[in-house]
């Protein structure tokens, strides 16, 4: 048997980036946000009233209630749709923001249209199963409501049936409807079925939840679709525009909030991170196809890389070795090399121990920190718009 190292194979075909659009905190459009970041602008703040941050700071289920918040970018038309209003009231607002931000992204890359082909287009994003605006109406029309007659029928025996009746009337009245009209808006994966329907896209759509790595995932599965042949153009990106209170109690029991309420990635006497509304979707195609079509290509992508940590620390716990792995196959499946990048943008929360663990595997791959101020740049949005 021979023995003998074999040459790698070839690098695979750069994917284009052709197209871009998001909604972030202060920021309704891409060139909003660009200008956001050249300016330094902190867009963490204070979350809109709805969300009621004194009753939880109140009773201790979070440390903090500043984040990096959409407020009034919440602006949806379902006429430019063709979506009856009814079916967005009560609905998961992430799908709706989803929509428009895919259709901006078409547009941004000139791709949008009544005489486009999209036989071949499809559609793949990033999206958390935590819980979300439209799921919580969900129990609580449901859930809660019935937990809450059942514990007065037995506190209050006395109350008839009609009165219970009307109790749950009340109670439901402070709650947003759930009905046939806008039960799609709850259902988690409709989301990208409902970009397919409306701009008329025949190639995949689904989500994925990959923790914090979903957004970059869904990119790797569109990219893969595209080098397999099996479509020419995909939209990837992610979205996790609705963030309840909820959701901030599970990392405060996790001590991952900050209780100072910044997120500064990378800095002595950081202590934790905070929480962001967003969304971000890019428009790809295979580098030579791009081309071919005359697109304009605002960069390319060469490879991603992943990996799991295995029997780490915990669960919970960042691996050096798990992210050194996930680093070393994105820029060996590529063939590009790491000592030519002068620029990294890090995942960088803020939480000490992940920062400390990312920064020890960027040393494995990169080297160690030449001269004073070191030979690569280290940066992460996040100090900016929150997680």
């Amino acid at each position: 048997m021979d023995m003998a190292r074999r040459d790698p194979p070839p690098a695979p075909e750069p994917v284009a980036i052709i197209g871009m659009a998001c909604i972030f905190p202060q920021a309704p459009d891409l060139r909003s946000f660009w200008n956001n970041i050249l300016g330094g602008v902190d867009a963490v703040g204070e979350p809109v009233p709805r969300w009621d941050a004194r009753r939880y700071l109140d009773a201790g289920r979070i440390r903090t209630a500043r984040g990096g918040y959409l407020g009034d970018l919440y602006r949806f038309d379902p006429r430019e749709f063709g979506i009856m209003p009814n079916s967005v009231e009560g609905g998961e607002p992430d799908q709706f923001l989803a929509l428009r931000v895919a259709r901006d992204a078409l547009a941004d890359a000139g791709w949008l249209g009544p005489g486009v082909d999209h036989r071949d287009t499809g559609v793949i994003l990033g999206h958390s199963t935590y819980l979300h605006r439209g799921q919580v109406s969900v129990v609580q029309n449901h859930l809660v409501l019935d937990q809450t007659i059942e514990l007065l029928r037995a506190a209050l025996p006395h109350l008839g049936a009609a009165e219970l009746d009307v109790l749950r009337r009340r109670l439901a009245a402070h709650f947003t409807p759930v009905s046939p009209d806008n039960s799609p808006g709850l259902v988690p994966n409709v989301m990208t079925g409902r970009i397919a329907n409306r701009l008329d896209l025949h190639g995949p759509n689904y989500l994925v939840d990959a923790a914090c790595s979903s957004s970059l995932l869904a990119v790797g599965a569109a990219i893969d679709e595209l080098r397999a042949g099996r479509s020419r153009m995909m939209i990837a990106g992610g979205v996790n525009a609705s963030l309840p209170a909820d959701v901030a109690t599970i990392f405060t029991q996790l001590g991952a909030l900050s209780a100072r309420g910044k997120v500064r990635p990378f800095e002595a006497g950081s202590d934790g991170t905070l929480l962001g509304e967003g969304l971000g979707m890019v428009v790809l195609k295979r580098l030579s196809d791009a081309l071919a079509d005359g697109d304009r290509v605002y960069a390319c992508i060469r490879g991603i890389g992943q990996a799991s940590d295995g029997r780490g620390t915990g669960l919970l716990a960042p691996s050096v070795d798990g992210e050194t792995l996930a680093i070393r196959r994105a820029y060996e499946g590529c063939g590009v090399d790491p000592s030519s990048v002068g620029l990294v943008e890090a995942h960088g929360t803020g939480i000490p121990l992940g920062d400390r663990t990312e920064i020890a595997a960027l040393a494995n791959v990169f080297g160690a920190r030449r001269g004073e101020v070191g030979h690569i740049a280290v940066g992460s949005v996040k100090s900016m718009i929150s997680h």
